[in-house]
């Protein structure tokens, strides 16, 4: 078994290391670079690119704002959309329709980039 210079196994520095780097970063006191976001709201707007990307503006409650906003986010190829339980494309949804999902917020510069992860729509069955 190979050893460190501190007479650790490689394996076991290794593991030491990734822990203080992965700590060292909860340290810091400015904003988190990266943010992951559930919510639930209205699509306003979907402008599409392609069949699968392009941007949506949805409304929602913010629970850190206490109000109602609207959010943009851009919909990416590997953004998982879901109507009625089954895998669809942003060509499927629609704008007025209530979907509940997930967004990344990337802090870069002073600037938010919001990229939708997942998308779930479920309609309402015809009796």
């Amino acid at each position: 078994m190979r050893k460190t210079s501190s007479g650790y196994p490689l394996g076991v520095a290794s593991s030491m290391l990734a822990a203080a780097l992965i700590t060292a970063g909860g340290c810091n006191k400015e904003e988190k670079p990266i943010e992951i976001m559930s919510l639930e709201g209205k699509i306003e707007k979907i402008e599409r690119i392609t069949d699968t990307t392009g941007e949506i503006t949805v409304t929602f409650f913010s629970e850190k704002q206490r109000q109602e906003i609207k959010g943009v986010a851009a919909v990416t190829e590997e953004t998982e959309i879901l109507l009625d339980g089954t895998a669809a494309r942003l060509k499927d949804i629609r704008e007025g329709e209530r979907i509940r999902g997930q967004v990344r917020v990337e802090k870069k510069g002073g600037q938010k980039y919001n990229v939708v992860l997942k998308i779930q729509v479920e309609r309402a069955k015809s009796p």
